[in-house]
């Protein structure tokens, strides 16, 4: 029988560097998977007043009978906006009641322009939405956003350190001592060639 045997010490499989190289990738990789898994319901509108948006409350694992009402609007002639947003369920017919108040305190200043910007959060059941605008007292038009509340904050904060981690790793390799594939040197192949005699059960 002719036998070959491989010994690779510096095998890339087996080093510090390939480790930490691989390993760091894998993480960071597994990171980003957990991530993008995270529960997110969002939409965003842009609205004036008397507008009707449609909208839903899931009822799924991960999501809360909670909506995150926030509304964003450039500032013109008046500093103070008052929005009267009612939330009607399609089948039950129950009603929210969304009220937000936007001052001086609310303004959010950008290189191009000043901006009003506040959000409330309130309890609701699950189920399907029509959201009238009832009211926008010191604007024309608005950005409204409704965002379900979820766990996903779970999820970011485990996969975004699953990400630190895997880089940690990756930059530790790179300053690890070696080489990352092995060399001529490292590499031992040995060539060897074994017999086998036959007995004879018979004699």
């Amino acid at each position: 029988m002719f036998r070959l045997w491989l010994k690779s010490m510096g095998s890339i499989w087996f080093s510090k560097k390939a480790f930490l190289y691989f390993g760091g990738a894998a993480i960071i990789l597994i990171g980003g998977a957990i991530v993008l898994m995270a529960p997110y319901h969002y939409v965003n509108y842009a609205v004036i007043e008397n507008d009707h948006r449609s909208f839903s409350i899931w009822d799924s694992e991960g999501y809360y009978p909670q909506l995150e009402v926030s509304v964003q609007l450039r500032v013109s002639n008046s500093t103070t906006v008052e929005i009267g947003i009612i939330l009607i369920e399609n089948t039950t017919l129950d009603v929210v009641l969304v009220n937000l108040t936007l001052d001086q305190d609310n303004i959010i200043e950008t290189p191009d322009a000043l901006f009003l910007q506040g959000s409330t959060i309130v309890d609701i059941p699950f189920g399907n939405y029509t959201a009238i605008i009832d009211q926008i007292n010191g604007a024309g038009m608005i950005d409204l956003g409704f965002n379900q509340v979820s766990n996903s904050r779970l999820f970011i904060i485990a996969g975004g350190s699953m990400n630190i981690i895997g880089l940690i790793m990756g930059i530790s390799g790179y300053f690890v001592p070696g080489t990352f594939l092995p060399t001529d040197t490292d590499t031992i192949v040995e060539w060897g060639y074994e017999e086998q005699e036959e007995v004879d059960s018979s004699r």
